[in-house]
């Protein structure tokens, strides 16, 4: 057995602890120490770390794989599950010196990233000094690094820069009071006036181009394929999971529900049939569709493939949302009462389907556009 399947398959055996986990991990607006814990003994966080470095230098499909489980039966831990795993390996697209600082101590960090460019970066002999708030920093509450991303302006260009920081330089913000996805703690960061060496930060040109630092330091081709493309599809997992989940548990509910009034039992009768055999079919095509498209990344090039990622990553997440929210409405009543799993799926499949990098309309306009031999914008995520 290869060994990413291996990790599969711990994670799967520990999916039946996750669900459990999975009311305390929204209570608390915050996933469990010990699921933090039992996570890392999977190998999970480690697996796109190079191997130099103690990690399993694995490819993007057994990790993908593996997040996906996660997100059936919780989609908080299956979101966090993608961003520590993945900004291990963004990690490894930093200068030598920061991978060695980073993972002095274990093969693999807890870090939390926000690509959005809310802060600024002054440049300062050895570095820069940056300054800003960002929202969204899923993992934040178990961190012992972040990531953030500034803007250096400079004889009036400007230039976005990755910034890689301790936790105890940024000032977290309680402000994580969400209808779903509460599990995460995607709190807001603020850094003022930290220095940041220069070993510390990367370009966002060279990260989106596969061209960083680390890709020459790490020869593997994983630290060579273009940071968007990666971040758009593994994120789409764990969204696809929460679908997966959501069909299984209505599949087993349709056995044994009888319908109120009428008596009769819901698999007897064709409507819920139909919703079934049509959500499976649905799933199985996106499935299938974000699959090929995790293949196909190391070998990625070009703007109209990395925008034809966005696109698969935005499809996936448009199926698995409309499919949640079908199969909910089919559920009955009862599936909104807060102690079933059903209406929590759909509250947090509403909300992470939010996520700007799964925006269907911006993604498909996006392809449309650079199919059609026009230039994206230059903030442009691709």
């Amino acid at each position: 057995m290869e060994y990413g399947d291996e990790i599969v398959q711990r994670v799967r055996a520990l999916a039946p602890t996750l669900a459990e986990r999975a009311p305390a991990a929204e209570e608390a607006r915050s996933l469990p120490a010990e699921t933090i814990d039992d996570l890392a003994a999977t190998g999970l966080f480690g697996m796109l770390v190079p191997k130099r470095f103690g990690g399993a230098e694995l490819g993007i499909e057994a990790m993908a794989a593996a997040c996906r489980e996660i997100g059936a039966v919780c989609a908080s831990t299956g979101w966090l599950s993608v961003i520590y795993t993945l900004h291990n390996w963004m990690t490894g697209l930093f200068p030598e010196r920061a991978q060695e600082e980073v993972w002095a101590e274990r093969p693999y960090g807890l870090i939390p990233c926000v690509l959005a460019p809310t802060g600024k970066a002054e440049r300062v002999d050895g570095g820069h000094r940056v300054n800003g708030r960002w929202s969204w920093a899923s993992g934040v509450m178990h961190a012992d690094h972040v990531m953030v991303m500034g803007l250096v302006v400079e004889d009036g260009a400007i230039e976005p820069r990755l910034f890689l920081l301790p936790r105890a330089d940024v000032t977290v913000h309680d402000v994580w009071h969400t209808s779903g996805m509460r599990g995460t703690g995607s709190n807001d960061i603020e850094v003022t006036d930290v220095f940041v060496p220069a070993h510390r930060s990367v370009p966002l040109a060279d990260l989106s181009e596969g061209r960083s630092p680390g890709s020459r330091t790490n020869p593997g081709a994983l630290y060579r394929i273009p940071l968007v493309p990666v971040f758009a599809l593994t994120g789409a997992a764990p969204v696809l999971g929460i679908a997966e989940g959501v069909l299984a548990r209505f599949a087993e509910r349709m056995r044994g529900r009888v319908m109120a009034y009428t008596g009769e039992r819901q698999r007897d009768l064709v409507t819920g049939q139909i919703r079934l055999a049509s959500a499976t079919a649905d799933l199985a095509a996106a499935r299938l569709l974000l699959d090929d498209a995790l293949r196909g990344l190391p070998s990625i090039e070009g703007l109209a493939r990395r925008a034809r990622a966005r696109l698969v990553a935005a499809h996936v997440v448009a199926t698995a949302r409309r499919t949640v929210n079908d199969l909910c409405s089919a559920a009955g009543a009862s599936a909104q009462f807060t102690g079933s799993p059903f209406q929590r799926a759909q509250r947090d499949m509403n909300t992470i389907s939010g996520h700007v990098v799964f925006d269907p309309d911006a993604s498909y306009a996006l392809y449309g556009k650079i199919e059609l031999g026009l230039e994206p914008g230059p903030m442009t995520m691709v």
